[in-house]
């Protein structure tokens, strides 16, 4: 199976969970007070228990020398990412230049997408490319919405974040003469694997809150075409020519091929900026990523 049918059924997958999220929002299964406790329980335990499962194999030489590439790989995309977004949003008012800036830097990790398409050895690699973006977003991202901010601060809530401490103990892991013990590995593979369909059913909740048609404005049609075209697509072109092994551009490439940041939202009400104009953003790019990220991988 191509890259392309593997793609297109696990967004197929991911529009059933969407829309069973819509479901549960529109019959108030899941109220809009209830739905930060998934989200805690996505953030705080089964996205860290997926990273810990892909970390939970034998690991060669070659695999460690292909993570420190991609995390090179991410970190010039990230630099890419903040010269284009200065040059594409420069005239914005700066309410929604903040807000477009972040969400051209950050998108929403896909890493249920990425374990879908390229199993346990594509989340180990998307682990480490995520490594430098989620140390970036507490420190150039935030710094695009205050002008001065408490560097330590922003440190400590970084090395809080379930996500990537739990990359360090996989990292750790890797180098023990022993794994997790059959029982507890099952266990954490069974956790991470409701990562997937828990997100895409929290974004749809998030959707079926949202009022639509209120959602289509030009410039989150620009963000969504620079976040999930232009960028993609010049990264891709980028790396090929480079002559990166294919699971690493690849992985790069759909990683950078997501929506805006689902945080986007919660980071501009934090500091005043047009939240409502960020939600609007995460919603249009979310909708149209079902149908252009497999279109995107017809490219591969």
């Amino acid at each position: 199976m191509s890259v392309f049918e593997r793609m297109l059924n696990t967004q197929a997958l991911m529009f059933i969970y969407v829309v069973t999220g819509i479901i549960m929002a529109k019959t108030k299964i899941l109220r809009h007070e209830g739905r930060s406790s998934f989200i805690n329980l996505l953030l705080d335990i089964t996205l860290p228990c997926m990273i810990l499962n892909s970390f939970n194999v034998d690991i060669g030489i070659d695999e460690l020398i292909s993570a420190g590439k991609i995390m090179i790989i991410s970190s010039v995309l990230t630099l890419i990412a903040w010269v284009l977004g200065k040059i594409f949003w420069r005239n914005e008012p700066q309410n929604r230049k903040s807000v477009l800036e972040f969400s051209t830097l950050f998108s929403n990790a896909g890493m249920p997408i990425v374990a879908s398409v390229f199993g346990a050895q594509g989340v180990f690699y998307a682990s480490f490319y995520l490594l430098p973006v989620r140390v970036l977003i507490w420190t150039l991202g935030l710094s695009l919405f205050v002008d001065e901010g408490d560097f330590r601060e922003r440190m400590m809530i970084l090395l809080k974040t379930p996500s990537l401490v739990v990359v360090f103990i996989g990292i750790a892991l890797m180098f023990m003469p022993f794994k997790l013990p059959g029982v507890l590995s099952v266990a954490v593979k069974n956790i991470g694997d409701m990562t997937g369909p828990l997100s895409m059913m929290i974004i749809g909740a998030a959707l079926g809150e949202s009022d639509l048609r209120s959602a289509f404005e030009i410039n989150a049609f620009k963000l969504t075409a620079v976040r999930l075209a232009i960028l993609p697509i010049i990264y891709m072109v980028m790396l090929k020519l480079s002559g990166v092994e294919d699971i690493l551009w690849q992985v790069a490439v759909v990683l950078t091929a997501m929506p805006a940041a689902a945080n986007t939202e919660i980071i501009a009400e934090m500091y005043g900026k047009d939240y409502q104009f960020a939600a609007r953003c995460v919603v249009v790019s979310t909708i149209i990523s079902l149908v252009s990220v497999p279109l995107l991988t017809l490219l591969f």
